[in-house]
């Protein structure tokens, strides 16, 4: 690659994660999750107990003598106590100045069909947390979620173009991957599936290789070790992890297998000994938490529907998990992200050495299946009508670099058909927070809106002074396409011209 191809391709590696971050960064909702309360609690008072901010959320639950903790592992919230951490003196100075921010307030509506959102926004007001929850909300997003989404993005591209993609059509995929998947849906606000797909993606760049290997090589320990390191802080972030740890060893073992039981348990131990200091930290936060290290936070929560069935909510895959987290206009992953169903067909078409082998299709499809298995026996899975595509996100970067060749290969409108519905539905659902159908109608029959400001105008009796009706989505997509513009204009042009 020539030395003006380089530059031509790190600006547009710059360009890319600028664009990635803005736009998370827009979309940012103010959705306050059980981890945000964790968060808030290590930078303000480097503790994991949340006992301020009990009864906010059904997973936050007491232990008699110990206080009250989050129902889910700290990860997620450990690198969101960073950015909060960095705003407060900036926010303590905005509460300095207008003390009515936290202040108590009187009750108001949340004009919404889930009784719950109007119960968190009077209790918040009550205490006069509902600004501050709301303010950390958005800075973990922007501060956070939108800035590792940019790194992945960049991530993928640089792996692609090292694969022999051109700086385009790298950048292009990279573009594709951030925007037209449930990535974008879950990056908006402090968020643990999304944190895992970051995960299962490093992952997999790891041990296919950052850049490709001679015939026959195999990843070395030190990048087994990573893969294990990966994988075990997505587990600090949530016990789904678990069945990507187990799949991906696997993984791991099949491709040397050939070598020998020596190679094989060699590679197991770096593999392991990578993952072991994330899993000693999980031990240690339930030790410190529980009283126990051997017990997740799903044993300690009080009982709930879900949570007698089977082992502490895990029985047998159900069919109407098995259907609905593929299918399911609420939350299913294809009908999120309907392009990713056609990575099915990778087997039936020919790839060019660019794409994954056999061997890391395989890798990939057992690892997706493990998954979707252990999804679909997990009961709690039956609650994502709640909150739209979750459990199944983190294959989304798998199942993307299946796609690929799949839409190489396809006629060009069924490839374009393709991405253009699954973008639609991703900005669609990431501007509305609904469900497929449900965004949809509400965009193409009142207009593009984002998430803040459809919040601020369910809230309306108790924030009037915030309603800027459709005025303020036009003034915030405009101002985002004109620095978008600005930082596009001419890029690939420029870089087709030096190709």
């Amino acid at each position: 690659m020539s030395g003006r191809l380089r530059r031509l391709g790190a600006s547009l590696d710059a360009k890319l994660v600028l664009t990635v971050w803005l736009v998370y960064s827009l979309f940012a909702t103010t959705n306050v999750a059980r981890e945000t309360y964790l968060s808030l609690a290590l930078a303000e008072r480097g503790s994991i107990r949340v006992d301020e901010y009990h009864g906010l959320h059904p997973d936050l639950f007491e232990i008699p003598g110990r206080g009250w903790f989050i129902n889910n592992n700290p990860g997620t919230s450990f690198l969101g106590a960073v950015p909060y951490a960095l705003a407060r003196p900036f926010l303590g100075m905005l509460y300095s100045w207008m003390p009515s921010l936290i202040a108590p307030k009187p009750a108001a509506a949340y004009d919404d069909a889930r009784p719950n959102r109007n119960k968190f926004l009077n209790a918040s007001r009550a205490r006069g947390l509902d600004v501050k929850l709301g303010l950390a909300a958005l800075v973990t997003g922007v501060g956070l979620m939108a800035p590792l989404g940019a790194l992945a993005a960049w991530v993928l591209a640089t792996y692609l173009r090292h694969r022999g993609l051109t700086s385009r059509q790298a950048t292009f995929a990279a573009l594709l991957y951030a925007i037209g998947t449930p990535i974008f849906f879950r990056s908006a606000f402090l968020n643990q599936n999304a944190l895992l797909a970051h995960c299962v993606l490093g992952a997999y760049v790891v041990l296919t290789g950052w850049r490709p290997r001679a015939p026959g090589a195999l990843p070395r320990a030190a990048e087994l070790a990573g893969v294990g390191a990966l994988l075990g802080f997505g587990l600090l972030c949530d016990y789904s992890a678990t069945p990507l740890l187990v799949a991906f060893g696997l993984w791991i073992l099949a491709m040397h297998v050939r070598r020998g039981v020596g190679p094989m348990v060699r590679a197991g131990v770096a593999y392991t000994a990578g993952a072991v200091p994330m899993i000693l930290a999980l031990f240690a936060y339930q030790w410190a938490a529980f009283g126990s290290p051997w017990f997740p936070a799903q044993r300690y929560m009080p009982a709930t529907t879900y949570s007698v069935i089977g082992w502490n909510g895990f029985f047998v895959p159900t069919g109407e998990l098995l259907w609905g987290n593929l299918f399911d206009p609420r939350y299913g992953l294809f009908a999120f992200c309907p392009m990713l169903l056609a990575a099915l067909a990778v087997p039936f078409v020919r790839r060019g050495a660019s794409d994954p082998d056999a061997a890391a299709m395989r890798g990939i499809f057992g690892v997706s299946l493990a998954l979707y298995v252990f999804s679909s026996a997990n009961q709690f899975a039956n609650l994502q009508w709640n909150t739209g595509v979750r459990y199944l996100v983190p294959l989304v970067p798998l199942l993307f670099v299946a796609l690929l060749p799949v839409l190489r290969a396809a006629p060009r409108a069924v490839a374009i058909a393709l991405i253009a519905a699954s973008v639609v539905v991703s900005v669609a659902v990431s501007m509305t927070r609904e469900s497929v159908t449900d965004a949809l109608a509400i965009v193409f029959g009142g207009g593009p809106t984002l998430p803040v400001f459809i919040v601020l105008e369910k809230m309306a009796s108790g924030y009037p002074a915030l309603q800027f009706g459709a005025l303020g989505p036009l003034v915030a997509f405009g101002g985002i396409a004109l620095v978008l513009f600005l930082l596009w204009r001419g890029a690939f042009s420029r870089t087709a011209e030096a190709a």
